[in-house]
C-alpha cells in the first residue's frame, strides 16, 4: 500500500517502474479491477513495482494528482509520472502499457 507518508520512498525513489492503482473502498469498479491489478503484480514481481493508494485515506496525494474519480492508474518511471489513465484496464492492456518501461 502506498500512502501520503511513504509515496516518495515507494514510488518516486523506486528502482523499478511503478504502476500505481488509485482506488476507494466504496467504488464497485475498483473492487472489480483490484484482482486484475493483483494478478499483474504477482506476474511482474521483480520487474515492476505495483502499488495501491486508497484516495479516501490519503487526501494529500489524491489532491496532488487531481484524482477526481476512481479507479485511476498511474505509471511512474525514474521518479517521474509518465502516464495517467482513468478507469480500469484489462491485464493485457496493462502489460502493453508497462512493456515500454521494462
Amino acid at each position: 500500500m502506498v500512502t501520503d507518508s511513504n509515496f516518495e520512498r515507494q514510488v518516486l525513489k523506486s528502482p523499478l517502474p511503478v504502476l500505481l492503482f488509485a482506488w476507494a473502498p466504496w467504488c464497485p469498479t475498483c473492487n472489480a479491477v483490484a484482482p486484475i491489478i493483483d494478478e499483474f503484480a504477482s506476474e511482474s514481481k521483480g520487474r515492476v513495482r505495483v502499488g495501491k493508494i486508497n484516495v479516501d485515506a490519503n487526501p494529500l496525494l489524491a489532491s496532488k494528482f487531481n484524482i477526481l474519480s476512481v479507479p485511476f492508474l498511474f505509471i511512474f518511471d525514474n521518479g517521474q509520472m509518465r502516464e495517467s489513465m482513468p478507469g480500469g484496464l484489462q491485464k493485457h492492456q496493462i502489460m502493453m502499457k508497462m512493456a515500454g518501461y521494462l
